[in-house]
């Protein structure tokens, strides 16, 4: 599991500096093998992943310095394990301070905090490397702490080794934050030459701005609480890195690029072996993917005197996968998760549905002719676990014999953030839980064993970021995959289909972003309609929509000599490849039949059918050089989409068209755009038995995508003066509707 140097050293583009596993890391990583937690493979990815990001931060032996960073993993997939490795490598590299900025609300921040304790193996013993402290404040014990730790840190006399790292747990919550930027601006307090690390969990929630839109409009400054106390705890730490952690980085990468909060690198995480996420919940046809019917999904007491028949099925499903449990008698836990509102007042009704057929069946049991009966209701949710299952699954009667067992010990109970059901969970107390609640079963909240979720939950304003946060069903479930189930209306299963591609996208992007300073990334989405990528309120930069037309292709053919001739060269080299090494593709005329051309004064068009797509990609379509603007962000979102494409499938091809056989056309110019680009039908008729050309538009397929080549000459103009005789390359690009994908991209203005 050890990181070597000669790994680190062919990191491109290299590190700032090689940090190095000492014994507190390798200590960490054995108790997780030792655990069983993970194998050796899969903790050497997150231990090198964790030496990757800790390689971008400030040096810890240069005097100060500050930076900014992004690390994005999936939804329940070890942020935690990551940071904790990395907090971790930053004691055995040299820095004095570790700042952790975990949960809005106690219990996550106790959860983050509990998770440390156990895998740093923080106790009160002595010798131990670390020192502890939960919400410093000038009034409490902490503060003390904080100065003798400082102190020690400091001090000539005190061996490297007996010099403690400081690790403060902070609350996301702006009194706490200010009350630790007190400490650390004290008088008794000197932090120069101590290196400092902050880690922001769950980045993209209220540590951001959410006044950075309204200040846009009103040209004022205004900062919410929570940022201007993060903003102050980086400006009093002279020698820190800012790490931000999060699954959904829409907000960070989307805040103004001169926020103080803007990324200046970024790093991707790898999920561990066992990992399931969207590509497998919401791929498409997915068995685990159920839709729940409209008026189900609105359902109350008075539409609906007893469960509706989607949650009931959900019911049915999760009980035979816990009988499953308690068959093969695993000490683990299964547990159902309820996310009807984020509002409380449905939970009651909620929970009133579960219950009360919990109570019948349970009663039912004992007479062998209503047990029977009962049994007979759950033949159709063992077909259906059949499928996902196998030949795995017990028979029903197996599993019956455990129905007793089961329902005798199943906890139902109400999750909120105050009220009865702000306790905690005590999973240790029951092998069996179903958990109904609102916004605490969101963002950052473990349950642990989920194998069945019910979120009648409509979609809300379409933030993309907060809907993909709403997922608890990711995460390590490979082992009993086969048991998930995902009930959730039709429309936000297409969001979170949709959302597969947008992450895809986005981690992709800022893969090949790394190493690269972040702030000359040129923002870029691939984004279902109705869905947006964050909140309005942090962002600072905008996002142009580019509609998907039938065609695309430049305005302005003609701006200036010097693109003219370097587009003609990218034409003469991709033809010319074309003609070499692809002549068995070359259709000497298109099909006159398919593509109608009777014409006899004029030359006729070639055709090139199943080129591959990676090469026009590669050859011309990117090479080609746009002039406008508005050419620019088309020609980018062309390129996005025909990315993708060849991502996903490689071996893509293209239909491409050599208009009139590149014999020059003649048109006018009105305002450096072409006047009439296509050539129409001739004559202008649908009867094609009087047809004598199609026109140019319907030279295309919908089976893949079709591109035009040819060349104009324009009629003489003041615009051209002198280059009127030019030949002036032009293309057109048909993307099939099934294609299409919905673009935003960082705007110009």
């Amino acid at each position: 599991m050890t990181v070597t140097i000669e790994e680190l050293s062919r990191i491109e583009p290299d590190l700032r500096w090689i940090p190095m596993q000492g014994e507190v890391t390798a200590d960490f990583l054995k108790r997780k093998a030792l655990a069983g937690e993970a194998n050796e493979e899969a903790l050497h990815t997150v231990a090198f992943e964790a030496h990757r990001i800790l390689g971008r931060c400030v040096p810890p032996k240069e005097t100060d310095g500050e930076a900014t960073g992004l690390v994005v993993g999936y939804v329940q997939s070890g942020k935690t394990l990551s940071f904790t490795t990395l907090t971790a490598l930053a004691r055995d590299n040299g820095y004095g301070v570790v700042i952790l900025i975990a949960g809005t609300i106690d219990n996550l921040k106790s959860q983050s905090e509990d998770r440390l304790k156990q895998d740093l193996a923080i106790t009160d013993e002595p010798g131990q490397p670390w020192v502890l402290i939960d919400n410093p404040a000038i009034q409490n014990s902490g503060f003390e702490a904080l100065k003798l730790q400082l102190s020690r840190w400091r001090s000539p006399s005190v061996s490297q080794r007996k010099k403690k790292t400081i690790l403060i747990t902070v609350l996301k919550q702006h009194q706490r934050l200010a009350n630790l930027v007190e400490c650390l601006r004290h008088h008794s307090i000197n932090l120069h030459g101590v290196p400092c690390l902050v880690i922001d969990d769950e980045a993209d929630q209220a540590s951001l701005n959410n006044c950075a839109a309204k200040n846009q409009k009103t040209n004022q400054n205004n900062l919410s609480a929570n940022y201007r106390e993060v903003t102050n705890l980086k400006a009093v730490l002279p020698h820190h890195t800012y790490i931000q952690y999060t699954a959904t980085p829409q907000a960070p990468l989307l805040i103004a690029l001169a926020d103080i909060l803007s990324p200046d690198f970024a790093e991707t995480l790898t999920p561990g072996q066992g990992y399931v996420g969207g590509e497998t919940l919401f791929a498409n046809h997915s068995p685990y993917a159920k839709v729940i019917p409209p008026g189900e999904a609105t359902a109350t007491a008075a539409s609906h005197p007893t469960a509706p028949p989607a949650l009931m099925d959900a019911l049915r499903t999760f009980l035979l996968g816990a009988c499953t449990h308690a068959l093969a008698e695993q000490n683990s836990n299964r547990a159902m998760m309820v996310h009807p509102s984020q509002q409380t007042a449905p939970h009651t009704q909620y929970l009133d549905w579960i219950r009360t057929p919990i109570r019948e069946w349970k009663s039912r049991l004992s007479v062998p002719v209503l047990r029977a009966d009962l049994q007979a209701q759950f033949v159709g949710t063992h077909a259906d676990l059949q499928r996902t299952v196998g030949d795995a699954l017990p028979g029903l009667d197996a599993l019956f014999s455990k129905m007793d067992e089961v329902l005798d010990t199943v906890m139902v109970r109400e999750v909120n953030s105050t009220g009865k059901g702000a306790a905690p969970i005590r999973w240790g107390d029951n092998e069996y839980w179903i958990l109904v609640g609102g916004q605490k079963l969101d963002r950052g909240y473990t349950v642990k064993g989920l194998t069945v979720t019910y979120m009648p939950r409509p979609l809300g304003v379409g933030n993309a970021d907060n809907i993909q946060q709403r997922a608890r069903f990711y995460g390590y479930k490979a082992g009993y995959l086969g048991y998930c189930r995902v009930y959730v209306r039709d429309e936000v299963r297409a969001a979170f289909e949709a959302y597969v591609e947008h992450e895809s996208f986005i981690r992709s992007e800022l893969e090949a972003m790394r190493g690269q300073p972040l702030k000359e990334w040129k923002r870029k989405f691939i984004l279902a309609n109705r869905l947006q990528p964050t909140r309005r309120s942090v962002m600072g930069i905008m996002l142009d929509e580019v509609a998907a037309a039938d065609w695309l292709h430049p305005k302005a053919a003609y701006v200036n000599r010097v693109a003219v001739t370097a587009n003609r060269k990218v034409f003469e080299t991709f033809v010319g490849h074309l003609r070499n090494n692809f002549e068995e593709l070359l259709a000497h005329e298109a099909d006159p039949d398919r593509y109608l051309d009777k014409r006899k004064d004029s030359p006729r068009n070639k055709l090139f059918e199943a080129v591959p797509l990676a090469q026009a990609y590669a050859q011309l379509l990117e090479a080609v050089q746009l002039s406008t603007s508005e050419d620019a962000t088309e020609g980018t979102a062309m390129l996005v989409v025909l990315g993708r494409l060849l991502a996903q499938n490689p071996d893509e091809t293209c239909d491409v068209f050599l208009i009139g056989d590149l014999q020059p056309q003649n048109r006018s110019l009105r305002k450096q755009s072409i006047n009439q680009v296509f050539s129409g039908k001739s004559p202008n008729t649908p009867d094609r038995a009087i047809l004598k050309y199609c026109g140019d538009r319907d030279l295309h397929t919908e089976e893949r995508v079709s591109i035009h080549l040819r060349y104009f000459q324009f009629i003489k103009s003041e615009i051209l003066e002198s280059d009127a005789s030019l030949d002036v390359p032009w293309f057109a690009l048909h993307i099939p509707d099934n294609l299409k994908k919905r673009i935003l991209l960082q705007s110009d203005a």
